[in-house]
């Protein structure tokens, strides 16, 4: 139980970005039409309904619309809401003093980070001061009495663990219903699943997360506590456990809260012919934020449902990015909408859209100076040379495949594949690396048509 302010071993901060805790709902005043617009508890819905109630009697004439009785219903008596009714008519005011009451034991007073941090998880808290402790530190909870996340922590660690799990099955997995021996089938071994998973839970990753959210300035750290990366990895798991609590474990809720926390993308996809490589997701990320130092938006929602008799939601993934300033007429601020049946794939071919829309335009790199011709015997040289000069990030990755009589090169370089076949490894590899070495050009918007008849030529 939370100590009398009187016993606090300190004041609450002057100036501090989260509001005091107050005792039993003093302190601030919620009118009672903004129950309207916000979730609430059973106790909450339970006394809205009243008033719901009373406002269809009013729409009925039975009461006056300052809820009294029509003297012409004198008889009248309501099916429900004894308590808050009169031989005069509806006591609103005895009503509106109980849900006040009750509104400022769940919600917190302005100014409040509140707001701000919903806005950026995607949950909208019934209880705010679940979300303030999920925030507060156990050095500064004890030094002020106001509780802290610990035990938020716990539960936030395990629904965290629950739903990267059950995502990477939907992204890594399926059921085989022709195969009775093992119609259970992932991509990944399990020493690959653990790993994924452990990256997405560890504390680094968190941590980072955490302040690419804007999350991390709103603990409250102890007096000489130092903000270091295990507090904004407690934090996130804090905040799950917030959210787990508030919602009564909706797994819904949880999952899209998550997803908004961490992007849980399995980062490779395989590509034709066995070799693996990033996926659009990566490769787009990784652009947009050496381009302009923040990731890329990605929201996601509730889309239309599902067709063919199935039940459920297809999710709606609305990428808002940036493109380089140009010549070519592309407005610097760009949006995609994408449907598909998982958040992942939603997102991954929200991504492949951005993706495709920049290559398309030349903006996705700049090889202005890099003086480059392709030339296909020296192309495996002119690649190395790209990657070794920064003007790709990416290093050459050649993978082999003998198809008898010849050999079939692929090679992926910066999201670029290629793919040369030839009776000898050296020039399929060339060829390999000419076709990436033009794709590379077209991208950065200075390929000729020469040089993409040439590109076709060795495909051919």
């Amino acid at each position: 139980m939370r100590k009398n302010k009187k016993s606090l071993e300190k004041d609450w901060p002057m100036n501090c970005i989260w509001p005091e805790p107050v005792e039993d709902g003093e302190g601030h005043y919620w009118e009672s039409e903004s129950a309207d617009f916000m979730p609430l508890d059973e106790i909450g819905e339970d006394l809205q309904d009243i008033k719901d109630y009373m406002d269809s009697l009013v729409e009925e004439e039975l009461l006056n619309e300052d809820y009294t009785l029509n003297p012409d219903y004198a008889e009248f008596t309501p099916e429900k809401c004894e308590d808050y009714w009169c031989e005069d008519g509806f006591d609103f005011d005895s009503w509106n003093e109980d849900m006040v009451n009750h509104l400022n034991n769940l919600k917190l007073p302005l100014p409040s980070p509140v707001d701000d941090i919903q806005r950026i998880i995607g949950y909208e808290f019934i209880n705010e001061n679940l979300l303030r402790q999920a925030f507060t530190r156990r050095s500064f909870g004890h030094e002020h009495a106001a509780g802290d996340s610990e035990v938020l922590e716990f539960y936030g660690d395990s629904a965290l663990n629950t739903v990267i799990t059950r995502e990477m099955a939907r992204q890594t997995a399926e059921v085989d219903t022709s195969d009775p021996c093992s119609p259970f089938t992932s991509h990944y071994n399990e020493g690959e699943l653990t790993r994924i998973r452990q990256h997405y839970a560890s504390r680094e990753y968190l941590a980072a997360r955490a302040e690419e959210l804007g999350l991390d300035k709103f603990i409250l750290y102890g007096t000489g506590e130092e903000a270091t990366e295990a507090a904004k990895e407690d934090m996130m798991e804090a905040l799950i456990g917030a959210v787990a609590v508030d919602s009564e474990w909706d797994w819904y809720a949880l999952e899209a809260v998550v997803d908004r926390l961490i992007c849980l993308q399995v980062s490779k996809e395989v590509v034709r012919y066995g070799i693996l490589r990033p996926s659009c997701y990566d490769l787009f990320n990784s652009w947009h934020q050496r381009k302009f130092g923040r990731m890329p938006d990605y929201e996601m929602s509730k889309g239309m449902p599902v067709k063919n008799g199935l039940t459920g939601y297809r999710y709606l993934c609305t990428l808002r990015y940036s493109i380089p300033g140009n010549d070519k007429g592309v407005w610097t601020s760009q949006r995609v909408d994408v449907q598909r049946e998982t958040r992942s794939k939603a997102r991954e071919y929200a991504a492949r859209e951005a993706y495709e829309f920049v290559v398309h335009h030349g903006l996705w790199m700049n090889l202005a100076d890099a003086g480059l011709e392709p030339n296909l015997e020296n192309s495996i040289n002119q690649l190395q040379e790209l990657y070794q000069k920064k003007y790709v990030v990416d290093k050459p990755e050649y993978s082999f495949t003998d198809m008898g009589s010849d050999w079939r090169c692929v090679c992926v370089c910066n999201g670029m594949q290629g793919i040369g076949q030839a009776k000898g490894k050296t020039q399929a590899k060339k060829k390999a690396a000419f076709v990436v070495l033009v794709l590379l050009l077209k991208s950065a918007g200075l390929s000729t048509d020469e040089m993409e008849r040439a590109m076709y030529r060795t495909f051919s």
